[in-house]
């Protein structure tokens, strides 16, 4: 009889311990969001250019790049980013200020950023 009891009291005790891997597929619920969250891209302007000078995007996700103009010496002052064949977007670099690009390329291919002047490149590559 208390050989009986003791194996329900164990029997019981399962189900608890089955109970903590659902806390733990919770917790791996929680951190679906942050997939959806918005990618960011750091992008330095220095002496040698934008850094990186390349870089891949996936088509239809929404990403931020973050460009920050590190010195005065570059003709990179500004940013002119190639969205698709028809848009683009101008942004100034202010020195040692994060400039934020919310973008989302639609298609798939290469594409460029650039000084105003066209000297100073980057790459987008979209897949």
């Amino acid at each position: 009889m208390i050989i009986a009891c003791l194996l329900l009291g164990a029997c019981k005790k399962e189900p608890a311990k089955s109970a903590e891997p659902a806390k733990s597929a919770g917790a791996t619920k929680k951190a679906e969001p942050t997939k959806t969250d918005e990618t960011k891209i750091a992008i330095a302007v220095t002496e040698q250019g934008f850094e990186p000078d390349d870089i891949e995007v996936a088509k239809g996700q929404a990403v931020t790049l973050v460009f920050e103009r590190k010195t005065d010496k570059t003709c990179a002052k500004e940013v002119i980013l190639h969205v698709d064949d028809k848009q683009t977007i101008e942004k100034e670099l202010p020195l040692n200020q994060p400039v934020e690009v919310a973008v989302t390329f639609p298609t798939s291919g290469d594409l460029t950023y650039a000084c105003a002047m066209d000297m100073v490149k980057g790459s987008v590559h979209v897949q």
